[in-house]
Parts: C-alpha cells; structure tokens; sequence
C-alpha cells in the first residue's frame, strides 16, 4: 500500500491537443511557456503515440493499458443517447484510478471522461467534477455534474475545469497521496469559440507550421465544411493557438498552487494528451474520424509527453524512443505500486526518465475499429479491413507521409513482412467477442444523423 510519502501524481490528459501545437516541440508561434517550463524542468518526449486516434478508445487505452479490441470501445461514445451515455463501458476492466485507489490514493477527475456514464463519478475516483453527456461549446452556459449532483455553470470551461482541480487540492486529504486527473478539451472542435484576447495574441501569426489547406478527397472534418476560404481557415487556427495557451496559463495555475501548498517536490506532474490533431493537414481537420476512410496519419497519432518528477527526470531531457499510452499506463503504475492485470500492455519507462539505457523496441500499433497499423522508425502499414485501401509510407523519407506506395510493385514484400508482424500482435491483443473486426455489431457514431447533428460550428449548441 502507498503511504503518504507515495508521490502524488497529477495527469492533464487533454482532448485533441496535436504534438506539433507546442513552442517546446517546435512550434515557432504558438504561446505556451508554462508547458515549455514544464518541459525544460523534467522530460519531453519526442515520439509519444496514442493507440486510437480518436477520443474514446484513446482514453480507455491510457485508463485501462488493454486495446480497444481488449475493451471493446472502438469508436468516440455519444453519451448524449441514453443507451450509451447511461452504460459503464469499462465495466469489465480495472482503471488506473481503481488500481491506484487500492494504493490508498485520493483519486479526483475535473474535467472530461467519455467513457460512459460521464454525469456521475466514474469508479476509482472519490471526487469528480465532470462534462455531463455532451462537452458544449467552449464558453457559456453549461450542465457540468459536481459529486453525482447537477450543477449549471457560465463561463470558460478551461477556466471552470482549472477552479474545480484546485478545489480538489484543497479537499484532498493531506495524510494519503492523491492521484488528479485534469481533461481540458479547448483544443477539441468546434475551432472557433475562445478568448478573444487570446486569439487577437495570433492576429499577425503566419501558422508557418501548417501546410496550405487544400481539402483531401477523403475529408470529413467532424461535420464541418470540406472547404474553407483561407480567411476562414485563419481564424480557425488563431482559436486553436489560443486555446492551446489557454490551457497553458490554467495548467499552470494548478502547479503554482501546489508549490504554494510546499507539495510540488513530492508531485508528479504528466501533460499528454488522448491523441492528436490536424488543422487542415493532409487536406483534412479533426483526427481519425476527419476522413472515409478513416486514416493513420502522424498527426492523428501523435500527441505531446511532458512529464516533470521531482526526482527522476533529468531536467530538459529529450527522450526518442516511441512510447504510447499503454507504456504511460505501465509507468504510472509502477510510480504508485500499483500491478496491473498481467492483460495489460505497454513497459514502464522509469529508466529512460531517469537518462538510463534501456533496451527498447521502437514499433507501435494502432487500430480504429476495423482498420489497423504497424509503425517502425522506416515503414507504416494501414491496413482496412476486409479489402483495402491500404497504405504505406515511407517515414524515414517521407516523414509528412506525402506518398502512398501500397501498391508499389518493388515494395510487395515490404508489405507482407509488416502485415504479418501485425496480424501477429492482434491475434495475441484482442477478444475476439470485442474485436475491431466485429465492428460492424458495436455502436459507432461517424456516419449516423445524431453524430452529423451533434457537431456544429461555433453558432451551434454542441459539440461531442
């Protein structure tokens, strides 16, 4: 059992926040000092995964360490439909916070879940401020749940997420270790809604970082038009930059009050985020669900790590080996004295926060309902299920994944090595009752009237 020296851990898991939206991981525009001191005071990760890029499925994985064809949760959740929003869709599997709460941690969640049953405390947790249902617009009027109980606030929800986190600290228990998990969603669609003093901090910002938008054949964009004027698109990005240094400055009030409360050396502070995001690269905005078929592309994968310990990291420390959330998981445990069930997957990384050497296999895996991939530092392998398209890439060469050579006749055996190595991986990594391939008999959301009508733009009343 953890006793009161156990460190505390704090985990911003946020909702759509891409690994290239960060001044600390190269972004020469973007304002987000709080995090590139979080970065230069611990670790960053260079090449951190999500291993779904859309946000259900993604979440489950860093909750659980199990894939979704372990979990069975393939697709984003609508809770705003009774007969998804009222059911634990974890129900079968142990959560960090169960597994750290038996470590006689405190556990508090303020902010998203999206796992079922997001208008009361999910199991694990002994305080919860919460989304209920649907996450709303960015600013406004809006039913958040508080202990089981309704409770309609007015304002930005980065802001109200942020006061309900320090609430916690506050009312957690100074005799145990507490486990917070904070989930922003500002960087989540609609694109358009932030503060305007934040997005006026962009008016003069060239957004050099993001290719010229020209819409992909295959463009969804979470409901939204396939084509915007670049003008249009401009706003657009001074939104998502702004609410990416919303988050920032709110993050940051939470660790300053944990050195004001002197528990900051004895907290370990984690910022990813559920997977990435695209803002009109590779012709499309959103992540997995932005295209049909649905895609694999880097930015959809990747998400920015930033951890900070008060005694393992070594400070502004770049780490390049692939990690992925269930790795996360793994190491989150291990940081508690927490096991996980002997299912789960992923190793903790201790050793390489600690700038040990550790023998490390940098191939990841993904999968979004019946499409799956392999990634090695040199190749990447989609394969859709039953019949194709597939892709390939050549990452070491085409790292913007600009050409597709699938059906390259010189490349065939490339494709075949890959695609047995990830037939291989699911065949050891699925329920077969709760597989990916079975999609077709479990609810998903991409294409249906409610999913087109929960999304809107700005003007609109939800967004999911």
């Amino acid at each position: 059992m953890a006793s009161s020296s156990a460190p505390n851990i704090l985990l911003f898991l946020t909702d759509d926040h891409g690994a290239w939206a960060l001044s600390c991981n190269g972004n020469s525009e973007i304002q987000s000092p709080h995090l590139d001191r979080l970065a230069a005071q611990g670790a960053r990760f260079s090449n951190a995964f999500t291993p779904s890029p859309v946000c259900s499925p993604a979440r489950a994985c860093l909750l659980t360490g199990r894939t979704p064809s372990q979990v069975g949760i393939h697709d984003w959740l609508g809770e705003h439909e009774t007969s998804i929003g009222d059911r634990d869709w974890l129900r079968d599997e142990t959560t960090l916070p169960q597994l750290l709460h038996a470590q006689k941690y405190f556990c508090g969640l303020s902010g998203k879940w999206h796992l079922g049953q997001s208008h009361g405390c999910p199991r694990g947790f002994d305080w919860h401020f919460g989304l209920s249902r649907h996450q709303g617009v960015h600013r406004g009027s809006y039913p958040y749940v508080f202990q089981n109980q309704p409770l309609e606030l007015d304002g930005n929800k980065t802001q109200i997420i942020t006061d309900y986190a320090l609430r916690f600290l506050q009312e957690a228990p100074r005799d145990q270790p507490f486990f917070l998990n904070v989930g922003y969603i500002a960087t989540h669609s609609p694109y358009l809604g932030q503060e305007p003093e934040l997005v006026a901090l962009y008016d003069k910002s060239t957004f050099a970082e993001i290719p010229p938008y020209s819409p992909h054949p295959w463009a969804k964009n979470e409901g939204f038009p396939d084509e915007w004027a670049p003008d249009e698109c401009r706003i657009r990005y001074q939104n998502y930059y702004a609410a990416v240094t919303d988050i920032d400055r709110h993050a940051n009030r939470i660790i300053e009050a944990l050195r004001v409360q002197k528990r900051l050396d004895n907290t370990i502070i984690v910022y990813t985020s559920d997977h990435g995001c695209t803002l009109g690269h590779h012709g499309f905005w959103g992540k997995g669900n932005s295209t049909r078929p649905l895609n694999m592309h880097e930015t959809s994968l990747r998400v920015p790590l930033l951890i900070r310990h008060p005694t393992e990291t070594v400070p502004n420390s770049t780490i390049p080996q692939c990690i992925d959330h269930f790795d996360l998981f793994q190491t989150l445990c291990d940081w508690a004295g927490a096991t996980p069930p002997q299912s789960t997957l992923g190793r903790s990384f201790r050793p390489l926060l600690r700038g040990e050497r550790m023998n490390w296999d940098d191939t990841t895996f993904g999968e979004y309902g019946d499409l799956r991939m392999i990634r090695t530092p040199q190749w990447k392998f989609v394969k859709r299920f039953p019949s194709g398209p597939h892709d390939l890439f050549d990452l070491a060469n085409d790292p913007l994944e600009t050409r597709n050579l699938a059906n390259e006749p010189a490349l065939s055996r490339v494709c075949e090595k890959l695609n047995a190595e990830l037939t291989k991986y699911f065949d050891g990594v699925q329920d077969t009752q709760k597989s990916g391939l079975m999609v077709k008999e479990l609810p998903r959301h991409n294409d249906n009237e409610a999913w087109r009508d929960g999304i809107r733009d700005a003007r609109g009343l939800q967004v999911y």
